[in-house]
C-alpha cells in the first residue's frame, strides 16, 4: 500500500469533519465515597501495601470513579506490588501471601 495513501484518508476524515469518538472516561468528578477510597489506597500503598492492593481493586469496577481517580488508584496499586514484592524478597512470607492473592483473583 503507498504510504500516502492512510495519510490522506486521515487528512479526508479530519477536513470532514470526522474525529474518532473519545474514550468513556468516566464521570468528570468522583463520587464522595469513591473519593474517599483512592483517598485511602494512596495512603496505603507506602504503610499498608496489602490494603492498597484490595482498595485498588474494588475501585476498578465501580463507575462512581473519575479517569483522574482511576489512574491514582492504579498507581497505589502498582506501588502496593513493588513494595510488597520487596518485602516478600526479603522473606517476608505475609506479603508473598498478599502477591499470591493478587495474582490469584486475576
Amino acid at each position: 500500500m503507498n504510504p500516502t495513501i492512510p495519510s490522506l484518508l486521515c487528512l479526508l476524515a479530519l477536513v470532514s469533519g470526522c474525529e474518532p469518538k473519545p474514550e468513556a472516561t468516566g464521570p468528570a468528578t468522583s463520587s464522595a465515597e469513591a473519593k474517599s477510597l483512592t483517598d485511602a489506597a494512596s495512603k496505603a500503598a507506602s504503610e499498608n501495601p496489602a490494603d492498597a492492593l484490595a482498595l485498588a481493586e474494588g475501585l476498578q469496577n465501580r463507575q462512581d470513579v473519575s479517569a483522574e481517580d482511576r489512574a491514582a488508584a492504579l498507581k497505589a496499586q502498582q506501588d502496593a506490588l513493588k513494595k510488597l514484592a520487596e518485602s516478600a524478597a526479603s522473606g517476608d512470607a505475609k506479603a508473598q501471601q498478599a502477591i499470591d492473592k493478587y495474582r490469584a483473583s486475576k
